[in-house]
């Protein structure tokens, strides 16, 4: 059951009916400003640690709503207001980290970054933040009017900062710091020291067939599973079971093993060069499925977006919201910076006059504009109508690069290796624009609505996304060039001392980049992606029959993610899928005996615990990545040797076992 559920059986609806709230309160102010870019910072590095590792992110809202009131309650005055306005720029730190290490590492990928380059990143995120809270502005009253969308998560984060300001337990913050610091220390443990191990991999070899599996004892994975929850989680399981120990033999059959010596990585070998990428073709149908399953309700969503555009200029001037005559003067500055990149590549593109150059620049920046909205119009619809974490952005991405590619590759007459390399820049970066626009998007509309339940102020809750925005940009590089140095991605390592086996696995930024090499290469083989294309339909057909019989689902992109995920992340994400269950099996018991009241509290409690394991790890992977860059080596703390392995990895099923049940043990935990 979610939070808003739970919340609503508490009796907190004469806690909706004032959320007006007085006149004169305080709202956008410089300590709820400071408490939310701060926040926005450590959910930003957080969430760039943890979506290369698994490509996804945690949502920083409900967590920073309940720090953020923890913190306002060290002043002497104090409001639910401020709380909206703290955990409004708070949401802006994740959203930029979604679309940095859904796209960007893509270059890398592609070979033609070596470092990711702080100033592309910084100026593409800005212009694509500003004009994404553009957009949500335009989009506001449309999509909070729409009565047919629910908006799960923003009335759920709205219901926790009425609750969290309307109550002096302080609960829920305690039980977000012990599961940060219980699994920071356990991460040091395992990646710092070494003293845990991180994973266990176990490789057989039959004939000329390998076959295996894998477990993480990652903290941050087994609290990432119990979010994701254990339908999810099955179903991303049995995948990886299929993958390694039915496909894997197949293609091993097929291509051979390429070093007899070394089992382990050549099972890894084969599995990364021939069965990730059906991966991605599940991941990609996926993405696109879901949008066309969803097809009439987002083109109405856009058409009454549409026709809002057109009468905006009439609206009454106390309408709250920004003025919008001033809005598309920043949209306009805010386009600048990607239509000189545009024209600026296409002079090396295009055998074409500066004039027809600079007509073609605009007219492809008006054409990214246009597709930009209509993909920002779709996401905010998500958030309406299945909530922030479950929308399939990346799904839109993948449309955004197929639409890229194939109009740069139409326009682009000159072949060399250095305009395919400019080419494929050019690509990349409007994809990273029009992620922007779109995660921002989907990401205000849910803090939107959040503040329309408590008595937010919309314009001043725009003015605290554009400072969150601006402020995150500036920072999200940093990150994301830190955490490469460390740990390396999809297989790119910056320099000697880590093994690309280990790497964190940005599966988003691969299929992104694997779209654009294949469009604009056609001698590319499609082939594994058709493949994967196939495996998404029999997913589909298993989950409608699931659907229509009100039995076990089968989620396509889960799917797709235990075909593309290393199998250890995936088996730990599984033991956070199984905690899940028996925790929801247990509360539900809880809550016929002690009521709804008991039950929600063990159920906040718990989520906040797991919110805590999942951002604990995250955060101290970002600390360690600063020892691992200046000494060069993963392995710059470490304090045992290589005979230590195996008691290393006893000790890490031991803790796994004793977090696995301290979380249970709180979770349903009732009063004495």
């Amino acid at each position: 059951m979610t939070n808003s559920n739970f919340l609503q059986n508490l009796g907190i609806s004469h806690l909706l009916r004032n959320s007006t709230m007085q006149p004169n309160q305080l709202e956008l102010t410089a300590k709820a400003l400071v408490i939310g870019l701060v926040l926005s910072l450590v959910f930003c590095g957080a969430n760039v640690y943890l979506g290369l590792k698994i490509g996804q992110t945690i949502s920083a809202s409900i967590p920073s709503a309940i720090v953020a009131m923890g913190f306002l309650r060290l002043f002497k005055k104090y409001s639910v207001l401020e709380n909206s306005i703290a955990q409004t720029v708070a949401s802006t730190g994740e959203a930029a980290a979604a679309v940095v290490i859904f796209v960007f590492p893509a270059l890398l990928i592609l070979g033609i970054w070596q470092q990711f380059d702080y100033w592309s990143i910084v100026l593409v995120g800005l212009s694509g933040g500003i004009i994404g809270v553009v957009f949500s502005i335009v989009l506001r009253k449309v999509l909070l009017q729409d009565e047919t969308l629910s908006f799960p998560e923003g009335q759920a984060i709205g219901q926790v900062l009425l609750t969290t300001t309307a109550t002096a337990d302080k609960t829920g913050l305690r039980m977000l710091i012990m599961g940060s610091i219980a699994s920071a220390l356990l991460s040091f443990f395992q990646i710092g020291l070494q003293v845990f191990a991180g994973a266990y991999t176990k490789i057989f070899k039959i004939g000329n067939n390998l076959f295996g599996g894998a477990i993480s004892f990652s903290p941050a994975m087994l609290g990432a599973g119990y979010l994701i929850g254990f339908n999810a989680t099955f179903v991303s399981f049995t995948a990886t079971m299929i993958t390694w120990v039915i496909i894997l033999p197949v293609f091993n059959s097929i291509h051979g093993i390429k070093d007899t010596t070394d089992i382990v990585g050549s099972a890894f070998d084969t599995w990364k060069n021939y069965i990730r990428p059906i991966g991605i073709g599940v991941m990609v149908f996926a993405g696109v499925a879901t949008i066309i399953m969803l097809i009439k309700p987002i083109i109405k969503g856009i058409k009454e977006s549409l026709n809002a555009l057109k009468n905006l200029i009439n609206i009454d001037s106390k309408d709250l919201d920004l003025n919008i005559k001033k809005l598309f003067l920043v949209l306009l500055l805010a386009s600048i910076p990607i239509t000189v990149l545009i024209y600026n590549h296409l002079n090396c593109l295009t055998v074409c006059s500066v004039v027809i150059n600079l007509t073609l620049s605009l007219a492809i920046m008006l054409f990214v504009l246009i597709i930009g909205f209509i993909v920002s119009a779709v996401a905010g619809y998500f958030a309406g109508l299945i909530g922030t974490t479950n929308s399939p952005i990346s799904g839109l991405l993948f449309i955004a690069v197929i639409a890229m590619s194939v109009l740069l590759s139409f326009l682009t007459q000159n072949h060399t290796p250095d305009a395919t390399t400019r080419l494929f820049i050019t690509i990349v970066l409007l994809v990273a624009f029009i992620g922007f626009t779109s995660s921002i998007t989907n990401s205000n509309i849910q803090d939107y609505k959040s503040g329309q339940i408590v008595g937010s102020t919309p314009y001043k809750q725009q003015l605290a996304l554009f400072i969150g925005i601006v402020i995150s940009v500036f920072f999200v590089p940093l990150f994301i060039n830190l955490i490469f140095n460390a740990y390396g991605i999809a297989g790119i390592v910056p320099h000697a001392g880590i093994d690309p086996n280990n790497t964190l696995s940005a599966p988003q930024a691969a299929a992104v980049s694997m779209l654009a090499k294949n469009i604009v290469n056609s001698a590319q083989d499609w082939s594994l992606i058709a493949y994967g294309i196939g495996v998404g339909l029999v997913a589909l057909i298993l989950d409608i029959i699931g659907k229509k019989t009100g039995k076990f689902r089968c989620p396509m992109l889960s799917v797709g993610v235990g075909i593309y995920l290393p199998p250890d992340l995936i088996g730990i994400l599984f033991v956070g899928g199984l905690l899940r269950i028996l925790v929801d099996r247990k509360q539900n018991k809880i809550k016929q005996t002690y009521g709804v009241e008991v039950a929600a509290k063990l159920h906040n409690k718990s989520s906040l615990l797991i919110c805590g394991l999942v951002a604990g790890e995250s955060l101290m992977g970002l600390v360690l990545a600063i020892p691992f860059v200046i000494k060069q080596s993963s392995d710059a703390l470490k304090i045992v040797g290589n005979d230590f392995v195996g008691v290393s990895q006893i000790l890490s099923v031991l803790i796994t076992f004793i977090l696995f049940y301290y979380v249970y043990k709180i979770s349903t935990k009732t009063p004495t």
